[in-house]
């Protein structure tokens, strides 16, 4: 089931490695030219219990840096509760517009008359495919849910740290697209998506992607941060394939700011009937873990950063939100460790500490 958010991404995929024309946007975040700064990431947070044990694990071991969390689905309330009671870990929102599975479904939080909602099937849950809700989809009704979503998140005692859209379906429709992006803005919350460069818009339309011109000038306004790069933990037919296809990935990142997408979970009974691609997420758990795994990290010249970071070095740079509180409220505010939205107490890193990174003990 989890597996197929994979097929619906279109500008969140794997892109070949060009040149760019350009300042990456780990230049633009003061980082120094040419390095490899990597976002290690988890979603799928309160999908199940089978999702959410091992993110909650990694985060606490330093194994992963980011991971988003589902706020319809049934898993998400004991993961809002850990949230609360771990506070200083880099949690986003995993917009959820899409239950792919067969059996284990999920409703919206919104539009729930399936005689009247175009966000919902005949029974009342998600549409199970991208295409379907990419079809019938009214753009209000997904601003409304998307802005539900966020709201639940936060009433729950989380700050989220960024967007990320589940399955892509945001960017399947220039409408849908320039919701996601200015939901971002409005709630100064940045959404995960990609600086479209000449070279990536180039080979995106080489390899078949629906790239049009509205969605790259949507992209080209969006004012909050971006990734250089974005890939998923490959696939493979056993663990091994797995870790050596991982180990090239990381080599062969460009420098810039790029997100690596695992799906950790531990296997059961449970998982091995809600996602068919259950074994790969088993082993992603186990390449997070894996000693020889966190040996080869250490000796990468890569720095690890979260979107949490991100913001702090972006708004320090400049970066103003719109409206009354203006960045340097929002500023005294952090410098405070305290979360603007429901005073829940939280720590901010500070450029004065050493940058963040990954635990290999």
């Amino acid at each position: 089931m989890m597996r197929a958010l994979v097929a619906g991404i279109t500008i969140l995929v794997a892109v070949s490695q060009t040149a760019h024309s350009q300042e990456t946007w780990a230049e633009r975040l003061g980082y120094p030219a040419g390095k490899r700064v990597v976002i290690l990431y988890a979603d799928t947070m309160g999908a199940s219990y089978e999702f959410s044990r091992p993110g909650q694990e990694l985060l606490a071991k330093g194994r992963l840096n980011s991971v988003s969390v589902m706020s319809p689905c049934p898993w998400f309330e004991e993961f809002a509760n850990w949230s609360r009671e771990n506070p200083q870990h880099d949690i986003g929102v995993c917009l959820t517009l899409n239950s792919p599975g067969q059996l284990y479904r999920w409703r919206p939080l919104t539009g729930l008359n399936s005689k009247t909602s175009t966000l919902v099937d005949p029974k009342g849950y998600m549409w199970g495919t991208e295409l379907q809700l990419g079809l019938m989809a009214d753009p209000e009704e997904i601003r409304r849910e998307i802005e539900a979503q966020i709201a639940k998140v936060r009433a729950a005692g989380i700050q989220p740290t960024h967007l990320h859209p589940f399955m892509g379906v945001l960017f399947m429709r220039e409408d849908l697209l320039k919701i996601y992006l200015e939901t971002a803005e409005k709630n100064w919350i940045p959404a995960v998506v990609l600086e479209l460069t000449p070279e990536k818009i180039q080979h995106f339309r080489d390899n078949g992607v629906a790239l049009s011109d509205e969605m790259i000038a949507t992209v080209h306004k969006y004012r909050l941060p971006k990734l250089d790069d974005a890939h998923f933990v490959p696939e493979a037919d056993s663990y091994e394939k797995k870790r050596d296809q991982f180990y090239e990935l990381v080599k062969g990142l460009p420098p810039g700011l790029t997100q690596i997408t695992a799906g950790p979970a531990d296997k059961s009974l449970a998982l091995e009937a809600i996602a068919p691609h259950w074994q790969q997420r088993v082993w992603e758990n186990q390449l997070l873990n894996d000693k020889a795994v966190h040996d080869f990290l250490k000796k990468q010249d890569v720095i690890f950063t979260n979107w949490r970071e991100i913001m702090e070095r972006f708004e320090n740079a400049g970066g103003q939100r719109p409206g009354k509180r203006g960045a340097a409220k929002e500023k005294e505010d952090l410098g405070q460790n305290r979360d603007i939205t429901d005073d829940a107490v939280v720590r901010i890193p500070t450029f004065e500490e050493p940058q963040l990174s990954i635990d290999f003990d």
